[in-house]
């Protein structure tokens, strides 16, 4: 994942939606945290088990990304949250020659 285009999570995590918690588990991993240290992640556990799940990220640029996270599998989740992150990586570089 491009975890350094990326200021901020919030997860709201339903009971028994897999792939939101498959999702937090990805970024919040060491690894993450010393590509970015200073990015923020927001948990919620959600107490009504009919309750969809919710994903908001932020990116370095402000643009936000906000979707339901329930009837999609973590592959899909990790396309759409790095599509944005990809084009910034891309900007970013191409500065930097």
């Amino acid at each position: 994942m491009f975890m350094r285009q990326i200021t901020e999570i919030k997860v709201a995590l339903a009971p028994f939606n897999l792939a939101s918690k498959l999702f937090l588990n990805r970024v919040n991993t060491n690894g993450a945290r010393k590509v970015n240290p200073n990015i923020k992640i927001n948990t919620d556990i959600l107490s009504d088990p009919t309750a969809s799940s919710h994903i908001q990220v932020v990116y370095r640029d402000g643009q936000k990304l906000a979707f339901e996270a329930d009837k999609m599998k973590i592959n899909n989740i990790l396309q759409i949250v790095n599509k944005h992150a990809k084009k910034l990586e891309e900007i970013e570089q191409a500065k930097s020659w």
